[in-house]
């Protein structure tokens, strides 16, 4: 076994320290209290049999502590996991029901911000008795501690504690192996608009946090959370790395073929890197396969690609 000063765990710590990790799991007795992302108190006489949970990365949380059976339904674009795709959905884009949610009997209900539909739920569930665990994801922290109220809200601290330490694990691995290396100014682009407009993130965005922990200097990290940026932004920050995020990925060469790009210190050193959108801009569990791809385009020979 290794002793505390051992380089896995050395490794370890570093990563958590990067990344504003750290967690403890206290198991309590029922009933229990959980206070959540808003600031709410809930008061949990048992562990919760009848889940609803909204919100891609909700859900995520949910399925990865094992609980798939105490699932009672699921809300939101939902494509992972597979298993999910099974459970009966109270709304999506165009809102949430709550006759919907009522009809399932539900004992706790997990929802977030980002859907402000969602939030219409709290105020009549909790008249009514139900626990309403609401869950914030501005940044990589917060995204982690969200698996920690899941965990205390269900009485699943061991599995929450067992997914924390392999979310830490998996962030120092990928540490360690690009530690010592320069670190690249990056753009992050979450999306392309009209007439020149771009997305991307700055600082208190769990993205921005990704692009740290995979060794990368944003150029936008002046800005705060999600922004809209215009090409001429991007021109005068001239980044050594693009990574283009994309629900379908086009050849790289279209971004370096934007108006004046061809300047940029990225297109002419070949740094241009386009990466599936999928679940990288989804603030769960596998957040940690998005810092592994942002590092990997960031640090290829860390990886064992070629630059």
């Amino acid at each position: 076994m290794s002793g505390p000063s051992s380089p896995a765990r050395r490794a370890l710590l570093a990563g958590a320290a990067l990344c504003g990790a750290g967690h403890e799991a206290r198991a309590a007795a029922w009933p229990r209290s959980v206070v959540d992302a808003s600031g709410r108190t809930l008061r949990l006489a048992a562990p919760p049999q009848r889940i609803v949970a909204i919100f891609p990365s909700n859900i995520e949380i949910v399925f990865a502590l094992g609980l798939e059976a105490r699932v009672a339904a699921i809300g939101g674009r939902v494509r992972y996991p597979e298993a999910a795709l099974a459970k009966p959905s109270v709304g999506g884009a165009l809102g949430y029901s709550p006759e919907a949610v009522a009809a399932l009997r539900p004992d706790l209900i997990v929802l977030t911000p980002s859907h402000g539909s969602a939030l219409g739920l709290v105020e009549p569930f909790e008249r009514a008795g139900v626990a309403v665990l609401v869950l914030a994801h501005p940044d990589l922290a917060a995204a982690r501690r969200n698996i920690e109220l899941v965990g205390r809200a269900t009485g699943s601290e061991t599995a929450a504690a067992a997914l924390l330490a392999r979310f830490d694990g998996s962030l120092a691995s990928i540490r360690q192996a690009w530690q010592g290396r320069p670190q690249p100014s990056v753009y992050l682009e979450t999306a392309a608009a009209a007439r020149g407009a771009y997305q991307t993130v700055g600082r208190g965005h769990y993205a921005d946090d990704a692009l740290a922990c995979a060794g990368g200097r944003n150029v936008f990290s002046d800005l705060a959370g999600a922004q809209q940026v215009s090409a001429e932004a991007v021109l005068l920050r001239d980044p050594e790395v693009i990574v283009s995020l994309q629900a379908v990925p086009r050849p790289a060469a279209e971004i370096a073929a934007r108006p004046g790009w061809s300047r940029l210190r990225a297109v002419r050193e070949g740094r241009v890197v386009v990466l599936p959108r999928s679940h990288f801009l989804i603030p769960g569990p596998r957040q940690t396969e998005a810092v592994l791809a942002y590092a990997r385009a960031l640090h290829p020979q860390a990886f064992g690609a070629a630059a």
